[in-house]
């Protein structure tokens, strides 16, 4: 008995560290990121905005006279998945950057998940005020897809151009995952390290927030550009048919395959999709 006492406290010990770990929750502290950034001579901005009570942090990188990308990430996440598109040389010569913590993660309220439409009405007035006479090209990358779609039917004269990369906008293609509404219940939810607990949520709301999605899609009247790796599991590829189905209205919808790749293009096929950020515009 005292043997199994030990084994379980340890792996109580490790679990709560993980929950706690800085990995686990997608974020560092403003001063770390600072430094990292001024390391590598690059300007950084991190800001931190109420918007209907509600927090949303923000990282903005480059020359916002420029034209602006924005990067919306997917769940779990934070702005930091991309820091290193930030610093590179070749995108901050075209683009003011710009990365948004979503709703329940990073600083932006952490574990605290909203409804898809929630978080649009809180996004929303931050890219607003980013707005310049310059083109704004928004990219949303897993979750961040139909984020994306929902931002741009919102407000179609803000955006010049949405990216959807590895997006999940097809309600038809969504696995059941009955185990998610599981852990969703307490004391199961407390189980689920870091940001993982707001993900598992904002992922049960998804499959019903995907329903009233399917009426924004006519909405969209700027160009579209699709991203996805034919070797996604997570999220198939089919994905892209729905979307330029539905997007009747859109000013152009372009399609880059890019062969071998899995779920996870912004990281692991890094050179490939760096090279189709540098030709957006």
């Amino acid at each position: 008995m005292r043997k199994v006492l030990i084994y379980f406290s340890a792996i109580l010990i490790i679990w709560i560290f993980l929950a706690q770990c800085v990995i686990m929750r997608n974020r560092l502290s403003d001063s770390t990121t600072y430094n990292i950034f001024k390391k590598k001579n690059v300007p950084l901005q991190i800001h931190d905005t109420l918007i209907n009570t509600r927090h949303i942090d923000y990282a903005v990188s480059g020359d916002t006279s420029l034209p602006v990308l924005v990067f919306i990430h997917g769940s779990p996440g934070s702005w930091m998945n991309y820091m290193r598109f930030m610093w590179d040389d070749g995108l901050r010569k075209k683009f003011g950057i710009v990365s948004i913590d979503r709703p329940g993660f990073g600083y932006s309220d952490f574990g605290d998940a909203l409804h898809l439409q929630q978080q649009c009405e809180l996004i929303l007035p931050v890219l607003q005020s980013l707005k310049t006479n310059h083109p704004m090209l928004l990219c949303g990358h897993s979750m961040g897809g139909p984020i994306a779609v929902q931002l741009a039917a919102s407000a179609p004269q803000l955006f010049d151009k949405i990216i959807i990369v590895s997006g999940s906008i097809d309600i038809t293609q969504e696995s059941e995952d009955r185990w998610r509404r599981v852990m969703n219940v307490k004391p199961f939810y407390w189980l689920l390290p870091g940001a993982f607990g707001a993900s598992n949520t904002e992922l049960l709301y998804l499959k019903d927030d995907l329903i009233p999605l399917q009426n924004e899609f006519k909405k969209i009247t700027c160009e579209v550009q699709f991203i996805h790796g034919n070797k996604d599991t997570w999220v198939p590829i089919e994905n892209i048919a729905f979307g330029k189905k539905m997007m009747i209205n859109a000013q152009s919808i372009t399609v880059d395959t890019i062969r071998g790749a899995d779920h996870q293009i912004p990281w692991k096929n890094q050179k490939e999709f760096t090279e189709l950020l540098l030709q957006l515009y």
